[in-house]
């Protein structure tokens, strides 16, 4: 070893993590090197016929008491008389003030395609190539280290994409991640046409705020 090496650790754009395949809910992983602006979660899978209602959470740990703070609770509602999506935020053991969305871009029996893309103060989602909806973030997205999956959902796949660490020039979004592209598994080969942000996709994605101060069990 040289003296001027430099051992410096690896960037989190260089760490990598394989997809994980038809996982058994509840499902709670490690995420390789956290979460930091520029990386997607993509969810892929089937909602059951019967569902009442799923959540995927972003964690600080995975401890199981004291209940790790959940930086972004996604949770779509299928069993109320209007189905809708609630995000939220739970710091300290309480739940904080609880955005919702009207309409969900899923549907019981259908399969689906969900990703997840951080940014630097907000999470965007898109359901099946469209935009649905954005959350800003209340807790530093540095802290996020723990993926759950709870609830009534059928995962067939899970995959964690990182931006080229290379120049791609000036797209919003990277392209081209051939892990995903074969078979069932093949989506749209410009991510930033799944991830679109334009709100022109669905009206309906301004969030109405909800007071929901009380101290919770486990998550909803």
């Amino acid at each position: 070893m040289s003296p001027g090496e430099n051992l410096d650790p690896i960037p989190d754009c260089f760490i990598l993590q394989p997809p994980v395949f038809h996982p058994v809910i509840p499902y709670v992983t490690t995420i390789f090197g956290g979460l930091h602006a520029g990386k997607m979660v993509m969810l892929q899978g089937v909602v059951p016929l019967r569902a009442h209602r799923f959540q995927v959470d972003f964690q600080c740990g995975c401890s199981l008491y004291p209940q790790p703070d959940i930086a972004i609770h996604f949770n779509p509602r299928f069993h109320t008389t209007k189905p809708h999506v609630i995000c939220n935020t739970l710091h300290s053991g309480r739940w904080q003030r609880e955005a919702r969305w009207p309409g969900v871009a899923l549907q019981r029996g259908a399969s689906f395609l969900i990703l997840f893309l951080f940014r630097n103060e907000e999470v965007k989602v898109s359901v099946n190539g469209r935009h649905f909806l954005h959350y800003r973030y209340r807790l530093p997205l540095s802290r996020v280290d723990t993926l759950g999956i709870f609830g009534d959902i059928l995962v067939k796949a899970v995959g964690f994409l990182n931006i080229s660490p290379f120049v791609e020039g000036s797209r919003e979004y990277p392209t081209g991640y051939s892990w995903w592209a074969s078979g069932r598994r093949r989506i749209p080969l410009g991510l930033q046409s799944l991830t679109c942000c334009s709100e022109r996709h669905n009206p309906k994605a301004s969030p109405v705020w909800k007071d929901n101060g009380k101290r919770v069990p486990p998550s909803p």
